[in-house]
């Protein structure tokens, strides 16, 4: 494991891990153990957001712009719902008793950094949903009434087809700047304390000088939360704190531990 100093003297970024293209593996792993630790509190978590999932998609099932927003919307704001799990693996590491309490407050830690990156997110969910409206209007010929007649219009019609490649590329490009702008961006700010400038830097630079296991992470991310959507969202009840876990110990082996406030 190779470690990669900080140059710029601007941003204090934390001394950074170059890590072996096949450690998300490890990081699942580790998730993994971390579940079995606290099965409740990690499995509660999953059930939580995958219930609110199921009713979101429950109502929005004749609409498919409604479901494939709710879809990709996750892969966006999603690492805000890791918030609580990060909590344990925290609590886990340090030998810390863990309720329900502790991780359902554990924003507390820097309400300003986690508010100030809430604010981003929502900003970049906002600037995609009004392109994706846009392209429905472009391809549907102004108001999408054809979208309300269901899911055959989307997959029988050129405009359908043509509709779900820029959706899907659009989607790709928000989600790739959240992944990359937010690797270790939360877990970071939670320990640390620090401001969410550092915080989004770290990330970039994490992803820059390792980019054979970003990616893998990346596609891992996206296959695991796909197979959660294909099952219902039952998958995700399981998927969903995996992930979260497995982020933790992302953050824990790509940044240097150095002096945490």
């Amino acid at each position: 494991m190779d470690k990669v100093i900080n140059t710029s003297p601007s941003i204090h970024i934390p001394t950074l891990h170059r890590v072996a293209p096949d450690r998300p593996y490890h990081w699942l792993a580790a998730g993994l153990k971390d579940i079995k630790r606290t099965p409740g509190l990690s499995l509660g978590y999953g059930l939580f957001f995958s219930l609110i999932g199921v009713m979101l998609l429950t109502g929005a099932w004749n609409d498919p712009w409604l479901v494939m927003t709710f879809m990709a919307g996750f892969l966006l704001v999603g690492p805000l719902t890791a918030l609580g799990l990060y909590e344990i693996s925290r609590r886990q590491e340090r030998g810390e008793p863990i309720t329900l309490m502790d991780t359902l407050t554990s924003w507390r830690r820097n309400p300003l950094g986690i508010s100030l990156y809430t604010v981003f997110l929502g900003i970049i969910m906002i600037a995609w949903i009004r392109f994706t409206s846009l392209m429905i209007a472009l391809f549907f010929e102004g108001v999408p009434d054809k979208l309300q007649e269901g899911w055959m219009a989307l997959i029988t019609t050129e405009q359908g087809f043509g509709f779900l490649l820029v959706f899907t590329l659009s989607g790709a490009a928000a989600a790739l700047l959240v992944f990359i702008t937010g690797v270790v961006t939360l877990p970071m700010m939670k320990e640390r304390r620090q401001d969410v400038i550092t915080c989004v830097m770290t990330s970039i630079r994490v992803v820059q000088h390792n980019p054979a296991p970003m990616i893998l992470w990346a596609l891992m991310l996206v296959v695991l939360i796909g197979i959660g959507f294909a099952t219902f969202l039952v998958g995700m009840i399981f998927i969903l704190p995996l992930l979260g876990h497995a982020s933790w110990h992302a953050y824990r082996e790509l940044v240097d531990r150095e002096v945490i406030a």
